[in-house]
């Protein structure tokens, strides 16, 4: 209910040329999965994705946030609480079989429009997200950046996942945008910080349209700020932006 609307506020921020096309993206809130996880979901997942990937086509798209995101893990909590398979190693078997087949078809899709920046964020379980295949933060393509989240200090938030995929940091702390009706709250999260980057990505091509994806992944990391540690990689939108309306690449 807030959370698409919370995260397109934030997207759309401070770019007045920005226009938003929405697909969403529905998880269920209830304690029992429904529907329950099975081969011909995880088939038609792979396959919606592609229709996804049509929609943003047909309609000009450069840059899609992802906030959100999955693991076989998931999947295998899923499977248990709907009581499918006699045992755990079982359902681990079905949930690694589904999950590749859900992964597949977003690689596909993501590699068919070379064209459109996909942003993702990089999950809140404070765990390496491509040791855990969290998808699609662990998902390695020229055109798809995952962000990790940072709090108003610049310190690595305590919930943010990290590791090689990991390639920018954003605030995800307390960031405030609206929800459905115009009301405004605060919400912490690698979603809050993941759309800082896609708007910024945005910025980039409303200054410079010529730009490629790989082109706005290299601007942000040339014109970030990295910490001592080398942990994080903090985006600078001012250089940013200026970086892009220079043509630098």
């Amino acid at each position: 209910y807030s959370h698409g609307t919370h995260v397109a506020g934030i997207t759309m921020a401070g770019n007045p040329y920005a226009r938003l096309v929405n697909a969403r993206i529905e998880f269920g809130y209830k304690l029992l999965p429904d529907p329950c996880p099975s081969r011909e979901l995880a088939e038609k997942n792979a396959k919606n994705a592609m229709a996804f990937f049509y929609f943003f086509r047909k309609n000009g798209v450069r840059v899609v946030n992802m906030s959100w995101g999955d693991t076989a893990k998931n999947v295998e909590g899923q499977l248990e609480l709907c009581n499918v398979g006699k045992t755990p190693e079982e359902r681990a078997s079905l949930a690694r079989e589904y999950f590749d087949l859900t992964k597949r078809g977003l690689q596909t899709a993501f590699a068919s429009a070379p064209e459109i920046l996909f942003v993702a964020a990089a999950g809140n379980s404070n765990a390496d997200a491509a040791f855990e295949e969290a998808i699609p933060a662990d998902i390695v393509l020229p055109n798809l950046l995952t962000v990790g989240a940072v709090d108003m200090a610049g310190d690595e938030a305590p919930f943010t996942s990290y590791g090689p995929t990991v390639k920018v940091h954003a605030n995800g702390y307390q960031v405030e945008s609206y929800l459905p009706g115009g009301d405004r709250v605060a919400f912490s999260g690698t979603s809050m910080a993941s759309p800082q980057v896609a708007g910024l990505a945005a910025k980039m091509l409303a200054v410079n349209p010529k730009l490629t994806p790989p082109e706005v992944i290299v601007i942000l990391q040339k014109t970030l700020d990295k910490t001592e540690d080398g942990r994080r990689f903090l985006v600078h939108p001012a250089r940013a932006v200026a970086a892009a309306q220079a043509g630098a690449g």
